[in-house]
């Protein structure tokens, strides 16, 4: 196999989907995360493993592996979204209640 840019950049991108996917086991098994957490890593790390296997191995069908990228993609981001919504929702609960304000 040789160790050209696009090798090296989607085996990157495959070991932290890898990682992400083995991240979500290992917690959901703990306890520490809640459904929406695990979820959310599940789709990023999804994502991230079918982007990089398009870009390894459907790359030369032409349009079939651009839409098989860009459906990895969509699922990295719809995880990402998932995270980012329910850290916000965390954050908003130990928030201290605003006092009213009189204009």
């Amino acid at each position: 196999m040789p160790l050209d840019r696009e090798t090296l950049a989607s085996t990157v991108l495959a070991t932290g989907g890898a990682w992400l996917l083995g991240l979500a086991l290992v917690h959901s098994r703990s306890g520490k995360w809640n459904g929406v957490q695990l979820k959310g890593m599940v789709y990023v790390g999804g994502g991230f493993l079918l982007s990089a296997a398009a870009a390894r191995w459907l790359q030369h069908t032409g349009p079939r592996g651009g839409a098989v990228s860009l459906m990895g993609t969509m699922f990295a981001m719809r995880g990402m979204y998932l995270l980012i919504r329910e850290r916000a929702a965390q954050q908003a609960a130990t928030r201290p209640p605003q006092p009213p304000t009189s204009e």
